[in-house]
Formats: structure tokens, C-alpha cells, sequence
């Protein structure tokens, strides 16, 4: 008998709790979900920055970076390693346990975080804002710091139950609340700080329903009668919430750092930087949206892989992987074709032309925003297999080249040097990361090569991306393959029961 049979043979016996959605289904509710929460989010900055000028929605955009983007690095990493141990505990009977120190260690990093921003306000003002003397707006974020902090906890641990339809349900309702609050406030003449405690009410009001699933299947979880190894767990837990949190750094350090080079490094004084970083979020509105829906499959797809990867079912997952990465590239290179063959029209008449340079940097920021997009979800290889150092180095390069080139190219192009700068970063990180799942077992082939450059078509012009769309599909038989293949497992799973957590 192995340690997990001995250990799993001496749970409670308790109701069963928590059915698992499939994966095909958490897809359909994910793709469903997004749509609408995405078109909520897009028809927000719009309104947003119809309502603001230029100078306000960089603040906007710098607060709301630093609130998502920075949250991750202050706890470690922690809560992100519920995805990777969830099902490994609850198996075990000590997933009550492992939430419970997670939890703990939590709420001491926020406790942390809250005292040096108490203690130095004027540092995080400046940092953010390049205004040392607001310290409302720098309170707000601070609020804002710790919704997010309460949401993300159990978002994980929701999603780490495979509760996907529960997980999409708190994202919508965030979305909703933050759209209906966010808009209202700023068409009542509020200000900045308003606009962002109206998204850290929305995160709050967005817990309720994944706390009410929680609460009811929590008494139904597997109990061991075992002594849970604490000493053990952080063992096993740490290096991984150590590559995470290192990841999650460089990550979100490369991802912030062309508007922190932005604001603090144009010339013309605060208000100038924050006027680029405005016309740069302008030109991120619809990119980000690609990137925000790779995020969310990717999220749905770790605990699977996980459990697959558990069973030792290693090639399902090297094969749902590629699939999924041949079936984003081209729908997203498909679809940014689509919007920027639009893109003027709706700049003209949406945003009354007062973005002009966000409309001329859309096609690079698709590119690198699909190339991040990929990235995302074959990352998610490297951390089931538990090699997520592999990730940190990548991103680590792609940080310092960014870094460099921005320096190099933002006083002689301007914004479209920073683009610049960030669309090689972001080249740079891909194929580092290809190669590290390649050492670690990953089958590579001239399929995942075409996948990979298919969306730098986007910047020779909308007509010919969607040419080189057909014509990757046309000479790679196993593409189309894959793509039948999906949808058929799609419909079948959609028609099956869910999977049983016992």
C-alpha cells in the first residue's frame, strides 16, 4: 500500500461535497462568462475615458495596475500554490488544514503591507502617481490593496475546487458591481479616490459567492484521522510559492514596468507621463482583453492538469496544452484582425479622437498581448510539473531587456519606442519559456513553431492576418484536427455529468 492509500484510508466518512465542473464545461461557462464580463469591462474604460481626461486615466490605469499587479508579490506567492495543492490535500483529508495556514500567513503579509503604507504614504504616492502630497488617493489604493487581497483567496480556492462556474460567477458580479458604481460615480462629478474604493466595494460585494459555496460544502469535505504534517506540507508548499512569487514579481514588474518607464521617464513633467500612460491605456483597451481571457483559462485549467499530472497522466497533459495553444492563436489572431479593421471607427466615435497615439500602437500591442496570452497558458506546464524556475528566469530576461530598450528608445521614438520595447520583451520571454518546457518533456514540432508567429501577421495589416490564418490552417492538417477534435469534446463533455469530489 502507498502513503496515500494509508493516509486516505483513514478519512471520515462524510457526505461528498463540492462536484467538480468538467473541463469542457468550465471552458463553455469561462468563454460565456467572459464575453459578457469583458464587454462590460470594455464598454467601462470606455465610458472611463470618455469621462476622464488623458492625464486622470493614466492615475486610473497606474492605481489599477498596482492593485492587481502588485498584490501577488506581497503574499508570497502563497495563495497561488492552491491550484497546484488542493486536490492533493482534500485527497489526503487535510485540506481544512492547508487552507488554514495559507490563510494565516495571508492575513499577517496584508497586516505587513498595511503598516508600511501607513508608515510611509508619501514613498507609495510618488511611486504610483508621481504625486508625493495625495494621500487620499495613495488610502484609497491601500483599500482597494486589501479587497482585492480577500477576493483573490477565495477565487482561488473556488477555482482550486474545480468550482468553475462558481468562479466565474464572482469575476462577473465584480465586473457588474465595478461597472454600474465606477460609471455612476464619475457621471456624478466624483474623483479618482472615489473610483477606486468603488472597486474595492465591488471585490467585497463579488465574495459573497464563493463564500456561500464554501460554507456549504465545506462540512462535506474527506477528514483523515491522521495528524496533519505541518512541517511536511511547508516543505513541499514553499519552493513552489517561492518560484511563484518570484514569477509573480518579475512578471508583474515586466508588465508594469513600460508605464512606470512611461510616467516617470517622459519628458514634460507629471503631467505629460501621465498623459502618455492615458494614451497607452487607450491603445491596451481591446489587447488586454485577449490576455485577460487567457488568464481565466488558464486558471480553469491548472487544477485539471494537476489532477491529470497526479494520476500520471503526463501526455494528456502535453496534449491539451497544444490544443489549446493552436486554438488561441488563431482565434486571437483572428479576432484582433477583426477589431482593428474597426479600430478607427470606434476611436473616431467612441473616444471623440482624443487618442490618436493609443490607435497607432494597437497592432504591436496585440501581437505581444497574444504572445503573452500563449505564455500564459504553456507556463501552466512548467508549474504542474513543478519546474516554475524555468518561468522566473524567462521573464527575469525579458524584465532586463525591456528595462533596457525602453531607456534606449523612450527619448528618441517616444510611446512608440516603449512599444517597441515591450513587443521584443515580450518575443524574448516566449521563446524562453518554449525552450524550458521543451527540456522539461514538452513536444515541439513545426505546428507549435507557426503557432507562435502567427500572430506577429497582425502588424503587416488586418487583411493579411487573416491570409496567414488560412493558410496556417490549410497546411497543418494536425490544426484542423485539433479544432475538430475540441469542439466534439466539447459537446460531448457538455452533455456528461460532472466529476464527483469525495
Amino acid at each position: 500500500m502507498n502513503d496515500l492509500q494509508a493516509v486516505t484510508s483513514t478519512k471520515t466518512e462524510t457526505p461528498a461535497s463540492f462536484a467538480a465542473d468538467s473541463l469542457a464545461i468550465g471552458m463553455l461557462v469561462v468563454l460565456g462568462m467572459t464575453i459578457i464580463q469583458r464587454s462590460l469591462g470594455f464598454l467601462r474604460s470606455i465610458w472611463f475615458c470618455r469621462l476622464m481626461d488623458d492625464a486622470l486615466v493614466g492615475q486610473w490605469a497606474m492605481a489599477f495596475d498596482f492593485i492587481t499587479m502588485a498584490t501577488p508579490v506581497m503574499l508570497f506567492g502563497m495563495p497561488g500554490s492552491l491550484p497546484r495543492y488542493v486536490e492533493t490535500y482534500r485527497q489526503q483529508g487535510h485540506l481544512g488544514s492547508l487552507v488554514r495556514r495559507l490563510l494565516i500567513a495571508t492575513l499577517a503579509c496584508a497586516g505587513a503591507f498595511l503598516v508600511g503604507l501607513m508608515v510611509a504614504p508619501d514613498w507609495f504616492g510618488w511611486l504610483i502617481f508621481l504625486e508625493s502630497d495625495n494621500n487620499s488617493l495613495t488610502y484609497s489604493v491601500a483599500a482597494g490593496v486589501l479587497a482585492i487581497i480577500a477576493f483573490n483567496f477565495v477565487h482561488q480556492l473556488v477555482s482550486s475546487l474545480r468550482q468553475v462556474r462558481v468562479a466565474s460567477m464572482m469575476q462577473f458580479v465584480q465586473s457588474v458591481a465595478f461597472t454600474l458604481i465606477g460609471v455612476a460615480w464619475l457621471i456624478n462629478g466624483g474623483g479618482l479616490a472615489g473610483l477606486i474604493l468603488s472597486f474595492a466595494i465591488a471585490s467585497l460585494v463579488a465574495i459573497l459567492p464563493g463564500g456561500w459555496t464554501l460554507a456549504k460544502g465545506w462540512r462535506g469535505l474527506p477528514r483523515s484521522e491522521s495528524r496533519f504534517d505541518a512541517p511536511s506540507m511547508w516543505r513541499r508548499l514553499l519552493p513552489y510559492a517561492v518560484a511563484l512569487w518570484v514569477m509573480n514579481l518579475l512578471s508583474n514588474l515586466f508588465e508594469m514596468s513600460d508605464r512606470y518607464m512611461i510616467l516617470h521617464f517622459t519628458g514634460g513633467g507629471e503631467q505629460m507621463g501621465q498623459a502618455a500612460v492615458g494614451q497607452y491605456h487607450s491603445g491596451r483597451i481591446f489587447p488586454v482583453l485577449l490576455m485577460s481571457l487567457a488568464s481565466m483559462i488558464a486558471g480553469v485549467l491548472m487544477p485539471y492538469l494537476a489532477a491529470d499530472w497526479e494520476a500520471g497522466r503526463r501526455e494528456a497533459v502535453v496534449d491539451r496544452i497544444r490544443k489549446i495553444l493552436a486554438a488561441l492563436s488563431v482565434v486571437f489572431t483572428l479576432g484582433a484582425a477583426g477589431t482593428l479593421w474597426i479600430a478607427p471607427w470606434l476611436f473616431a466615435n467612441l473616444l471623440q479622437n482624443r487618442y490618436a497615439d493609443g490607435l497607432a500602437l494597437m497592432p504591436m500591442a496585440f501581437v505581444f498581448y497574444i504572445w503573452a496570452s500563449l505564455v500564459m497558458i504553456g507556463q501552466d506546464y512548467l508549474w504542474v510539473a513543478e519546474r516554475g524556475k524555468w518561468v522566473g528566469i524567462a521573464i527575469a530576461v525579458g524584465l532586463t531587456l525591456n528595462l533596457i530598450l525602453n531607456a534606449l528608445l523612450l527619448p528618441r521614438l517616444g510611446l512608440q519606442g516603449a512599444v517597441i520595447a515591450t513587443l521584443c520583451a515580450h518575443g524574448t520571454v516566449m521563446f524562453g519559456i518554449w525552450i524550458a518546457m521543451a527540456w522539461c518533456g514538452f513536444k515541439f514540432d513545426l505546428t507549435m513553431v507557426s503557432i507562435s508567429i502567427l500572430p506577429a501577421s497582425l502588424m503587416l495589416g488586418p487583411a493579411v492576418a487573416i491570409l496567414s490564418v488560412a493558410t496556417v490552417i490549410f497546411i497543418s492538417p494536425q490544426i484542423k484536427s485539433w479544432l475538430g477534435e475540441g469542439m466534439s469534446l466539447i459537446a460531448a463533455k457538455f452533455s456528461g455529468p460532472a466529476t464527483q469530489l469525495s
